[in-house]
């Protein structure tokens, strides 16, 4: 199974960004992890924007995950396994900060 693969399992935001965490950890440490999340057609969707301490590090993951940078941060876009609900849970995206420091 691809990494990206292994990220789309996840079905929150906490449990997203340990996955990442541990996952960039095998390429270096991470400066700094932001994801946003928004819902597009009923799906639940986790745009992260990351940056590795050294740059470097960057392509390695960049590499390995198949992504690209945007606005000198790697970024890619995740739809999580998250079930639907009919309720209104107020606007369909919010930053979720990230205040681990790997």
């Amino acid at each position: 199974m691809s990494a990206l693969a292994e990220l789309r399992q996840h079905s929150d935001v906490a449990s997203l960004k340990s996955a990442l965490h541990r996952l960039c950890g095998e390429f270096g440490r991470i400066a700094r992890l932001d994801i946003l999340t928004a819902i597009h057609e009923g799906t639940t969707q986790a745009i992260c924007f990351l940056r590795m301490e050294r740059p470097e590090n960057e392509q390695k993951l960049m590499k390995s995950l198949g992504v690209g940078r945007f606005g000198g941060e790697v970024v890619f876009v995740l739809n999580l396994d998250a079930p639907e609900s009919t309720e209104d849970q107020g606007p369909s995206s919010q930053w979720a900060e990230s205040d681990f420091l790997a």
